[in-house]
């Protein structure tokens, strides 16, 4: 995965999400699951993994939070986010695999508080707006580093892109 700081120092307007045409059958970029329907700076990614690319998005604050989880990257976050969401859906309420879900998806929103102590707010936003302002020689101090910032796509982009997220997490391919 994209260390996040480096990400979101590409060009102002650069990070928005776009279509890819509906015969498209790609791969995402980030989880490497099947099922590619975005692009953002023309790289392919699934509806689970855009909010982790897209911090031009308009609504980027209300459909993703910063969480710290640096035992995780971003794809395998994403393929356990696609789990939990997979689950939400199939499963009925009072069933242990759909509490299982909802325990998983409380501890990684949970998760927003540590990324608040570490760097000053979970807001992609902030985040898109401080490291732009960075100067080069603290990038060349960041070469190597690891972050364990990442992307938590929230209930407001599942709720928003429900019916295409449905699609996609019921016809869980591996593969294009």
């Amino acid at each position: 995965m994209h260390d996040l700081v480096v990400h979101f120092r590409a060009p102002t307007g650069s990070l928005t999400s776009r279509l890819l045409p509906t015969d498209a059958q790609t791969a995402c970029a980030c989880c490497g699951l099947a099922g590619a329907t975005l692009t953002v700076n023309e790289t392919p990614l699934c509806l689970v993994c855009a909010p982790a690319y897209a911090a031009d998005d308009q609504q980027i604050d209300q459909h993703a939070a910063l969480i710290w989880l640096p035992q995780l990257d971003q794809g395998s976050l994403s393929r356990l986010i696609r789990a939990a969401w997979t689950a939400l859906l199939v499963w009925s309420p009072g069933h242990p695999g759909r509490d299982r879900a909802l325990t998983i998806l409380d501890d990684l929103s949970g998760r927003r508080e540590t990324a608040t102590e570490k760097i000053g707010t979970y807001h992609p936003s902030h985040l898109r707006l401080a490291v732009s302002t960075l100067a080069p020689h603290h990038m060349f101090k960041r070469q190597g580093a690891v972050s364990g910032l990442r992307i938590l796509p929230v209930a407001a982009w599942r709720e928003q892109n429900s019916e295409a997220l449905s699609k996609l997490l019921i016809n869980r391919n591996t593969a294009p």
